[in-house]
């Protein structure tokens, strides 16, 4: 396993029934499945691993661009109760002028399971979105593949066969006899599953889909449901691992079919191979609310990055429990924010009380670290953007393990609780309680801190300090950096000036990516790019011509070049510019 990771060859199988792996004895791998008459292995060579992954997406297919907006910062709970609940939670965020761009509405907002209609409590959906658009907020709503007894849809899909099995949903106090999850194996099943969905909830604005038990597993139940069962497609047996693409492509598809001028966004609780074709980002589940479960999320997340799938989140904070008045839980929700800031979706989640978990519900010490941390993401958007594009157009992975860019170095092969964050930012989470200084490796290049703009060099280990209101972060030498204004959402206004950090030491490149931010028409090209390039020895910065327009694109704008150094150009706060360049689509160079 050393030695195939050291050289990127990656072997992936493709197996629809239950499978078993142990890899206990070095050298050997023993794979078994349930259900296999053959057995199909892929091989992918890189070497590199970019290049590993973009074989695996042109295999099952290309991850699309998600609308900017969900590159912000998202605002959960378990759960909010109520339209009012909602809508107050979302005015609060505008009045104290705390960027955020989502808001989501978890489980039990129905009457019942399946039958996508609003209870009590939501006198008036249609007007309750309309509200959070004007604030220039989105809203994603929990959706589930079980229907309960006693609504239409339920005695519907029954009479037509497309239910795999009906249960008792045992959790208290839900107890439910008789609900069935539908048979996403079948295209009629998937498309009325759909329908519903666009006839409740899409039709009335809802922006994303947060479809939880996409395996479909449910409390009471010891094993996947459609276990021992037959499906439209065959035995469950053996098509069992297929639900979760299928069932987030009845959505992604029936979506893009309906319109193609908001993008597809859903959050799955599972991911089966091509899952990034359906605009899927996973998360790691209903995780406990300690530093062992923080510490984990790291090299979970950087190894479902391996898979191929590169959109991924954490519940920040943890879901089980937690609580804002501990200040124990404080630091660990502090901690995970900052560390979260550089996922590629920033979403706070977690089973709280009543108005607790959202950023001024932990204190103002607190609050200050973690809107400061906000600010950053929103600031980084043009970058974070630009990687989004690369990670549609390139196959590209934004959160990336260590060995995807320093392939060749044992050290960094074997680091799991540092990452780079796109071509520039090594990201060291904080994951010990107290702690204000961790032990750093820095691979093999220049570095500066990014905090002070302070040089140095890496293949070593480093003290890097970490008092509460910072995480060690180091910007690698050759990156070009784009920031841009503070914003409370992300289309307030244009990113115009950009604050162009370029830190010297090494060639470098990056290109900036604009589009209309939410609809498809950049697949049929209509987006523009600027490349930036850094040429350390003669000392010179390339803003090249720009290519492609689109609607509202600005036709000139204004670039604050600073060439960092030790205290110049560091920290979040915008810094004074070393060049203002004023750009209008043709190529300039720039010297110190």
């Amino acid at each position: 396993m050393e030695l195939s990771r050291r050289i990127g060859r990656h072997l992936t199988r493709q197996n629809n029934s239950r499978s078993r792996f142990n890899n206990r004895f070095a050298n050997y791998l023993y794979i078994s499945s349930e259900v296999a008459d053959v057995i199909d292995y892929y091989f992918f060579y890189g070497p590199e691993l970019d290049k590993v992954i973009a074989a695996y997406r042109e295999l099952t297919g290309q991850a699309p661009l998600f609308g900017k907006w969900a590159y912000g910062f998202w605002q959960c709970k378990n759960r909010y109760k109520s339209q009012d609940e909602i809508l107050g939670v979302a005015r609060k965020y505008r009045e104290l002028h705390i960027p955020a761009d989502d808001i989501v509405q978890d489980w039990f907002w129905w009457n019942r399971k399946g039958e996508f209609v609003f209870n009590k409590n939501y006198p008036d959906p249609k007007g309750m979105v309309d509200e959070l658009h004007r604030l220039n907020f989105h809203l994603m709503i929990s959706i589930w593949p079980f229907f309960e007894p006693g609504s239409a849809n339920y005695d519907f899909m029954d009479k037509q066969g497309w239910f795999i099995d009906k249960f008792k949903f045992a959790k208290p106090p839900y107890h439910t006899d008789g609900m069935a999850a539908y048979d996403a194996t079948s295209p009629a099943a998937r498309k009325f599953y759909w329908d519903q969905v666009n006839k409740g909830l899409f039709s009335i604005g809802l922006d994303a889909w947060w479809m939880d038990t996409t395996e479909p597993e449910t409390e009471g139940q010891e094993e996947n449901i459609q276990l021992g069962h037959k499906l439209a497609m065959g035995s469950g047996d053996r098509y069992v691992n297929l639900y979760p693409l299928l069932d987030t492509g009845a959505v992604h598809d029936g979506q893009r079919a309906a319109s193609d001028q908001k993008r597809v966004f859903i959050l799955s609780r599972s991911a089966f191979s091509g899952a990034q074709r359906n605009a899927v980002t996973a998360w790691s589940g209903d995780i406990n609310s300690d530093w062992f479960s923080f510490r984990r999320q790291i090299p979970a997340g950087l190894n479902f990055a391996l898979s191929g799938i590169p959109y991924w989140t954490t519940d920040i904070g943890g879901f089980v429990f937690g609580s804002p008045s501990d200040p124990a839980f404080r630091e660990l929700f502090v901690r995970w924010f900052q560390y979260a800031t550089f996922n590629p979706i920033l979403r706070v989640h977690g089973t709280r009380k009543p108005d607790e978990n959202e950023l001024w519900s932990y204190g103002p010490d607190a609050q200050k670290i973690l809107v400061s941390f906000d600010r950053l993401r929103y600031r980084l958007l043009p970058y974070t953007y630009s990687l989004a594009w690369k990670t549609t157009s390139d196959s590209y992975t934004p959160m990336r393990p260590l060995v995807m860019d320093f392939r060749t170095d044992v050290r960094a092969e074997n680091t799991w609780d540092e990452f780079m964050y796109g071509p520039a930012f090594l990201v060291n989470p904080i994951t010990e309680a107290g702690a204000t200084h961790r032990q750093v490796y820095l691979p093999p290049a220049k570095w500066f801190d990014f905090w002070t703009g302070k040089p140095v060099q890496g293949t070593q280990e480093i003290t890097a300090e970490a008092p509460i209101d910072r995480m060690p972060l180091y910007i690698r030498a050759g990156s070009i950096v784009p920031l841009g204004p503070d914003v409370e959402w992300s289309t307030e206004k244009p990113a115009d000036p950009i604050e162009l950090r370029v830190y010297r030491g090494a060639n470098g490149e990056f290109t900036l990516y604009e589009d209309e931010n939410d609809n498809y028409n950049y697949e049929k090209g209509v987006h523009a790019t600027i490349r930036f390039r850094w040429d350390d020895a003669r000392q010179a910065l390339t803003i090249s011509d720009r290519e492609g327009q689109f609607p509202g694109m600005l036709p000139t704008r204004s670039f604050h070049v600073i060439f960092v150094s030790e205290n110049h150009g560091a920290g979040i706060e915008p810094s004074a510019a070393d060049k203002v360049i004023e750009y209008s689509g043709h190529e300039l160079k720039v010297n110190p």
